[in-house]
Formats: C-alpha cells, sequence, structure tokens
C-alpha cells in the first residue's frame, strides 16, 4: 500500500453508487485511514458520530489515537475481507458493529452492520440462561437437600412447576413429574420427543449421539398451539439425560399482541394518511366525478374490499350527478341505479336498495349523508363485513360533506336558471334536464313526459288592467303548476304565457291524469283580483306526451300541438272570450271541466 499516493476522486456515477448502498459503508483513505466519504445509510445510523467527516476510522471505531495492530486497512487487498467487531458510544447507548473492510474506486470500504439487536437477544437469551441456570442450581440443591433428608428423588421433582422428564440414551421416558403429566401430549408420549408431538428425534436434537457431551442445550416447541422452552442437560444421577419443559406461552402470546398492536398503528398511519390525501385532493379538483373516482380507488384497499360502486345524487330529485365503479358490469350497475332512482328511494321511504337490485349476494349498503343528515349518495361494496366499520365511517362522513358542499354550490348556479318573474326555471333548464331524462330513457328504460301549458286570454288581461295584471296572472299560474308537481319533476316557463313541466318516470297516461288533476283541482274557479275587486279568471289550455307513445325527441311537438287543440276547443266552446274586452263576471269562474277537454 503506497501511503503517498494522492486520494482518488470518485467519479458521478460511482458517488451516486456509494451514496445509495442500502447497506451503511464509509470510504477511508488509504494514506492517513481518515474518513472520505460516508453514505446516507451511515449518516442515519451513526448520526452525530461521524459528523467530523476527517475522523480517522479507527478513532470513530475503536476510540483508539493510533491505527489497530492488525488493521485490515493496512493489510493488501489478496485475502478475503475479515469480519470484526466494533463499539461505538453514540450518547447515551452504545452501537454495535460489525465490519468489513475493502478496496474499491483507490480507497478502502468499510461496511457496516448494525448488529445491536443481535447483541440485545443474546445478552436477553443469556440473561434468561442465567436465570435458568441459577433455577437449575436452586433445583439440584433442592434435590440433594431432599435425596439427603428423605433419600426420595420424586418427592423434590413434583414441586417443580416446570415439567421434568428424565431419559434414557434412547430417549425413552424413565420418570416424569406432575408438572408433565398435565403436558397436552403427556398420556400418549413414549419418549421425549412424542412429548412435542414428534414421531421421530428432532434433527438438531444436541442428544443424537449421547447426553454424555451434553452441557445444556435449549430449544422451542409448539405443541397443540402451547409454546415451550425445553432446555437438555445430562442426568446427574443416571445415563441419559434430564429434560425441563418451561411454558412461555403467555410470553410469546404477548409478544404477538404487541406485533399485532404495532401493525394497527402502521394501518392507523396509512389510513389517515390516506384521509390526509383524500382532503388535499378535494380542496385541488373541481370536478365531483373526479374525487369520487379518486375516493374508490382510494378506500377498498382500506377496507380490503375489491368491488364497490358510489351513486350521487343530483340537486334535482330523481336523478344522479355521476357514478363510479369497480368490478362491476353495464348490467349489474344499470340495475342498481335503477332502483336507486325508484321513487321509494328518492323519497327515503326506503332505506335500502331491494336485493334483487343488488350486484351482489353479499353487498354492504352505506348511505352518504351530508351535514345536514339527509343523503346524498350511496355506497354498496362487496363482501365487508362489520370489523370495518369504523374506517368506512372515517372516510364515508369527509365524502358525504364534500358531495353536500359541492351540491349547495350547485344549489346557488342554479339560481342563473330561474326566470326572475316567477322564480321556476327558464327554458335553458329546462332542456338540460330534459336531456338528462333522454340520457336515462336510452340507458335505463325509464319514461317520461311532458305538459306544455299555456295561460288563456292574457293579452287580453293586459290590455284592459296593464301588463301588471298580466304578470300576476302568469305568477299564479306558475305557483299552481309547481304545487301540482312532485318531487324531482320540472316547472319552466318557456316565454311570456308558456310554460313546460317535465314529468320523471312517468308516460302519456301518468302525463294525462296529472293534467286532469291539475284542471279539476288546483285551476278551476281560480280567479285573480284587479283594481278595484275587479276578478279575472285563471284559465290555461294543456296538452301531453310521453315517450311510451312518442319518440323522446317529439314529445315536445307533440304536447305543444295537442295544447293547442285544446285552446282551441276552449275558444270554440267560449267564442265570446276570444276577443273580449271586458273581465267575466265571476260567475263564469265557476264554470266546471267544460273550460278543458282533456
Amino acid at each position: 500500500m503506497q501511503q503517498s499516493a494522492p486520494i482518488p476522486q470518485l467519479t458521478p456515477a460511482a458517488e451516486e453508487l456509494f451514496a445509495s448502498l442500502p447497506a451503511p459503508a464509509l470510504l477511508v483513505s488509504p494514506v492517513d485511514l481518515c474518513i472520505t466519504r460516508c453514505n446516507r445509510a451511515a449518516a442515519d445510523l451513526l448520526g452525530h458520530s461521524i459528523n467530523n467527516p476527517q475522523l480517522p476510522c479507527h478513532a470513530l471505531l475503536h476510540q483508539s489515537d493510533t491505527p489497530c495492530a492488525d488493521c485490515a486497512a493496512r493489510q493488501d487487498g489478496g485475502s478475503a475481507p475479515e469480519v470484526r467487531s466494533a463499539t461505538i458510544h453514540h450518547e447515551e447507548n452504545p452501537i454495535f458493529l460489525k465490519y468489513q473492510c475493502a478496496w474499491w474506486e483507490g480507497q478502502h470500504l468499510l461496511t457496516l452492520y448494525d448488529v445491536n439487536r443481535e447483541i440485545k437477544l443474546l445478552r436477553a437469551i443469556d440473561l434468561a440462561s442465567k436465570e435458568q441456570q441459577a433455577k437449575l442450581v436452586m433445583q439440584d440443591r433442592r434435590q440433594r437437600e431432599v435425596l439427603a433428608t428423605l433419600g426420595h428423588l420424586e418427592q423434590m421433582i413434583d414441586h417443580i412447576p416446570e415439567a421434568v422428564l428424565s431419559v434414557d440414551e434412547s430417549f425413552f421416558i424413565l420418570k416424569q413429574n406432575k408438572a408433565a403429566d398435565a403436558f397436552p401430549t403427556s398420556a400418549r408420549a413414549q419418549r421425549c420427543f412424542h412429548l412435542v408431538g414428534r414421531s421421530a428425534p428432532c434433527a438438531d436434537c444436541p442428544a443424537s449421539e449421547g447426553f454424555g457431551a451434553v452441557t445444556e442445550h435449549i430449544k422451542s416447541h409448539t405443541v397443540d398451539g402451547y409454546y415451550f422452552t425445553e432446555t437438555i442437560s445430562k442426568s446427574p444421577t443416571e445415563d441419559g439425560g434430564l429434560l425441563l419443559f418451561r411454558d412461555t406461552t403467555r410470553q410469546i402470546r404477548l409478544v404477538e399482541q404487541i406485533k399485532e398492536q404495532q401493525e394497527n398503528i402502521t394501518r392507523q398511519n396509512e389510513i389517515l394518511s390516506g384521509l390526509a390525501s383524500f382532503g388535499t385532493y378535494i380542496q385541488q379538483e373541481p370536478r365531483l366525478s373526479n374525487v369520487v373516482d379518486f375516493f374508490l380507488k382510494l378506500f377498498l384497499p382500506v377496507i380490503h374490499a375489491d368491488a364497490g360502486v358510489i351513486v350521487v345524487n343530483d340537486i334535482r330529485p330523481g336523478n344522479i350527478l355521476c357514478h363510479v365503479q369497480q368490478g362491476i358490469g353495464e348490467a349489474e350497475i344499470t340495475a342498481l341505479i335503477k332502483a336507486y332512482l325508484s321513487r321509494d328511494m328518492q323519497t327515503d321511504r326506503l332505506n335500502a336498495i331491494p336485493q334483487s337490485a343488488l350486484p351482489w349476494p353479499q353487498c354492504r349498503q352505506i348511505s352518504l349523508l351530508g351535514t345536514d343528515g339527509r343523503r346524498v349518495g350511496l355506497l354498496a361494496l362487496k363482501d365487508v363485513d362489520g370489523e370495518h366499520e369504523e374506517n368506512i365511517k372515517l372516510f364515508t362522513e369527509p365524502l358525504g360533506a364534500c358531495i353536500h358542499n359541492r351540491l349547495l354550490t350547485m344549489r346557488l348556479e342554479e339560481k342563473a336558471n330561474t326566470d326572475p318573474l316567477t322564480g321556476i326555471y327558464n327554458r335553458g333548464y329546462f332542456h338540460r334536464a330534459l336531456e338528462m331524462e333522454q340520457e336515462k330513457f336510452k340507458k335505463l328504460h325509464l319514461h317520461h313526459a311532458v305538459v306544455v301549458a299555456d295561460i288563456n286570454r292574457l293579452k287580453h288581461a293586459n290590455d284592459l288592467y296593464g301588463h301588471e295584471a298580466g304578470d300576476l296572472l302568469i305568477v299564479t299560474a306558475s305557483v299552481l303548476l309547481s304545487q301540482a308537481v312532485r318531487n324531482g319533476d320540472v316547472v319552466a316557463r318557456t316565454g311570456g304565457d308558456e310554460f313546460l313541466i317535465l314529468l320523471t318516470n312517468t308516460g302519456s297516461e301518468g302525463a294525462a291524469a296529472f293534467i286532469r288533476r291539475l284542471a279539476d283541482t288546483l285551476i278551476q274557479g281560480t280567479v285573480v283580483t284587479f283594481g278595484d275587486g275587479e276578478k279575472f279568471p285563471l284559465e290555461i289550455s294543456l296538452g301531453c306526451a310521453g315517450t311510451d307513445e312518442f319518440e323522446p325527441e317529439e314529445i315536445i311537438k307533440e304536447a305543444d300541438r295537442r295544447m293547442y287543440l285544446e285552446k282551441e276547443k276552449y275558444y270554440q266552446q267560449y267564442p265570446e272570450r276570444r276577443r273580449a274586452k271586458t273581465p267575466i263576471p265571476p260567475s263564469v269562474d265557476k264554470v266546471n271541466d267544460k273550460k278543458f277537454s282533456l
């Protein structure tokens, strides 16, 4: 080794390779044995002990001012690296190491091995062994005292809480104490290996060639779910061996419980990390469908599920805003959504979808609740039991709150889609809602219908009493129409005196029944008072059409045609009202269904 040679510089690739080595490693100068580099793993292991990069390796590893007499770094690199031991006094706790020295890139590479756990384990084993030895010494002393006084070895052994057996060189059981009688396999044991559930001696039995060479040996066994530590030694009184079995089941299970608790803590940390990432994603992602998709992909591994579906309510009842699924086919998701859009589910008369509409035999349904406690969506999971209840709640509560907040925002934005005079929806919103129903019709075969309503003689009211009177007629009509529809239907003002009504989950027959009820019970006899108590009747012509009779694109045109037919019948029945310039007396307002031909 040339002491005066300059320290070689590492290439960038070698620098990166050295830094990323998984094992702690140091580079030592061949000139002065000073540490020139340490990788990340070594820095993590040694901490502040390596804060001086020019520290000599013998000062770090052996707290010596001079190199070791048999320093491996001063030997030639021809021989195999020798493993050596070192102890570093790091803060309050020493660090126990083994290291090897090798030649690499013109410097000495010291590879460090953290043996702290091994040292602690050896110390624990040594302590246990010493404790066991002390017990054996005490037992032996008691045995000699009992033999000296009573001469009966059996009497002393029976008082030992651990199972003790005396065996001959062929492993036949010669004697055993009462504790051994209580051993799970004692009744069928003739040889010592039978006692631990074996049919032949253990492969690593220290007495396979006789007990004469056995000083003391410890083995572990599992018998019918119980754990035992066996101490093997030569019999003090005769040929053969003395075996002592100590029940360590309680200690082993305690260790297993600690390990399980640590695993639970790790899982909880992963769950908290997932919740944090979900919260961040909610704040950054504007599209609710992407938020729900992110949630499902994050949530299913947490509860060890491989399939699930989320359906999210729209702001308009009877519709869904979005749905995401994993591990479910199109036919199954269609059946589930159709069941979710049923009238009973949408009106909260049912808390769960019927079993026949669920995609899996074992399906868990969870209502997603907003901050007001009302359902904003549904989560269906495949084969999930109750042990994940806490995690389900941890994840679904923020999802429900997120959906609720997004729906509130959508409702605020929805105000731009309302008619300023009446407060009901405008034409743009109606056609967007109609497109959603047409999409449901294509995918789920759910029928819908349209009703066209037109106020009769609005122009006459404007001419007689002014436009404020006409506005009052329009507002009155909008109130009556809004009161007549169900939750989920849409009433929109699409012109001066024209209204469109979208009836969901119904066909032509249901729409016809609707306008009969509207004419007979709500509109009939309704008058509006103008000026000095003058009364003007509210009369509306109606027409309807449904997708069970017409193509979805034709139902508005057909309903409009039928409305004009009814309007013409109205004027034919009351020709005096076609161009009337005076208000109709109140008695005329009492005409019943003659005003409508439905």
